[in-house]
């Protein structure tokens, strides 16, 4: 039997880990010894390291679309909608707690592209490019794609300056650049 309140002390924990310290350097006996468990807890509800930070990763990305569908739910309009979500990407990257893309640092950190977490950081890239695509795509512009892949690489890019250099105002730069290329998508 797991114990969902155990498996949740343990990913918390690695989570404040890998944060902090990154996920390599964060070992499964830190882990153990900062939640308090024996190894066989932690392997009876994460049965590797590589499945414990992916299901860190999972959470990440759960916690933040949750985050920004309900952020987007008081817009009807499609065209608000796009316009809201790059605020709300703005608003996200310029929190104090930011601490970058998650499955950017587990790629850096797993660079060979065969590496399960590597794989699975390349799932959720994904999942948010797909996520901006659809929401291009609701607002009927001329080309939700390529939309959706500017956005990404504005926002990614945000990100990225936002963990080297906190408090540059790339987020709002981001969000400046998106708001023009969202506007130049819906003229015909």
């Amino acid at each position: 039997m797991v114990n969902v309140d155990m498996k949740s002390k343990i990913l918390d924990v690695a989570a404040m880990l890998f944060e902090s310290r990154g996920i390599n350097a964060s070992g499964v006996d830190t882990i153990i010894a900062e939640t308090g468990v024996a190894k066989s807890t932690l392997y009876r509800h994460f049965p590797s390291k590589d499945l414990l930070i992916i299901a860190f990763l999972r959470n990440k990305a759960d916690i933040f679309f949750d985050w920004l569908k309900s952020g987007l739910v008081t817009h009807e309009k499609p065209n608000d909608k796009l316009i809201q979500l790059c605020c709300l990407l703005e608003e996200w990257i310029s929190t104090p707690e930011f601490r970058s893309l998650p499955f950017h640092i587990a790629t850096i950190e797993f660079p060979d592209p065969t590496h399960p977490v590597n794989q699975f950081s390349t799932v959720l890239a994904k999942e948010l490019q797909s996520f901006l695509c659809v929401i291009a795509e609701e607002a009927k512009v001329k080309d939700p794609l390529s939309l959706g892949l500017q956005l990404t690489m504005l926002f990614e890019g945000a990100s990225l300056v936002e963990r080297m250099s906190p408090g540059s105002g790339a987020a709002a730069r981001a969000k400046n650049a998106a708001l023009i290329i969202v506007k130049a998508s819906r003229q015909k």
